[in-house]
Order: C-alpha cells, then sequence, then structure tokens
C-alpha cells in the first residue's frame, strides 16, 4: 500500500481541459491504495463511504494524484493518468500540508 494525494482546483472547479498554470489546487485528502487506479476508485463519492464524508466532490478529470513514494504527479486524464512535470503544480499551497 502507498499513499496518494488527492488535489482538487480550489474551490472545487473543474479542469476539465487540463489547463497548466491556471487552476490553485488544495489538498482534498491522503488515500492508501495499491494503485493510482485504486486511489482514483478511493476519491469517488459512489465508491468510497470514507470519501463521501468529506462532503468533496468525486475527483475527476483535471485534477491531480501524487504519488508520494515515487513523487510522481498526475493530472486525471479522460481515460487514465497524465503524468505532469512538477512545474505544473506549482500553483499547490503546499503550506497548510
Amino acid at each position: 500500500m502507498k499513499d496518494y494525494r488527492i488535489f482538487h482546483p480550489v474551490g472545487g472547479a473543474l479542469n476539465t481541459k487540463k489547463e497548466r498554470g491556471v487552476y490553485e489546487y488544495e489538498l482534498v485528502c491522503t488515500v492508501k491504495a495499491e494503485s493510482l487506479e485504486d486511489a482514483f476508485k478511493l476519491s469517488q463519492n459512489d465508491l468510497s463511504p470514507e470519501y463521501r464524508e468529506l462532503k468533496a466532490r468525486s475527483t475527476s478529470v483535471g485534477d491531480i494524484i501524487v504519488d508520494d513514494s515515487e513523487e510522481i504527479h498526475y493530472f486525471v486524464d479522460n481515460v487514465g493518468f497524465e503524468e505532469i512535470p512538477f512545474t505544473v503544480v506549482q500553483h499547490i499551497d503546499w503550506t497548510n500540508h
């Protein structure tokens, strides 16, 4: 099991076009999962009662999942995930995490 951090644009905005440098991201939660795909599933309201209790929207296209053990950042894509350089996530406010 690995830790994955789930980030959404501030205020619950959607970044469905995966625009870079437009949105500031905030941490929604950290999940323990076997894979990136499992981390995504665990951040869906209809699949995870624990996530539903956070009162956050389900993770969607344009949200960011960070694999903490590999220090790799991913955009959630229409199908699968797109690895993104750290410079894309410079808009995350890391100070309160």
